[in-house]
């Protein structure tokens, strides 16, 4: 059996050491249920009250993630529709949502590897 060493040195708080603070001294986390839209106003009403070059970046953001909700609505409706037929060709429950489900999880594969490829077409590495 082996003894164990405590050693006196190891161990303990450092300054410095852990996580940045990231919210203004005396900010408390709260909670909100809020819909994607309320959400991204609520983001950037806080930026615009801590002012500063950090809430220019965290409006920057608001502004990037209210964007791509705007692109997630607008390119859902015509892959609803095409699963809605697939759904309907497979007889509706049981078999019809399985491929479905499978269709969307292909297209959305599809669709990510497509986007990347004409990124990285117009963004060659140099």
């Amino acid at each position: 059996m082996e003894t164990i060493k405590h050693s006196i040195k190891a161990g303990g708080a450092r300054e410095g050491a852990g996580r940045k603070r990231e919210l203004p001294e005396g900010a408390r986390v709260t909670s909100f249920k809020l819909t994607e839209t309320e959400r991204i106003a609520v983001k950037n009403f806080i930026a615009e009250l801590r002012g500063g070059k950090k809430s220019q970046a965290e409006m920057l953001e608001a502004k990037r993630e209210q964007r791509v909700h705007e692109l997630i609505a607008g390119s859902t409706d015509p892959i609803t529709e095409a699963l809605y037929e697939v759904i309907n060709l497979y007889g509706g429950r049981g078999k019809g949502f399985r491929e479905a489900e499978r269709v969307g999880k292909t297209i959305s594969v599809i669709a990510f590897k497509d986007a990347v490829q004409k990124w990285e077409k117009e963004n060659p590495r140099d």
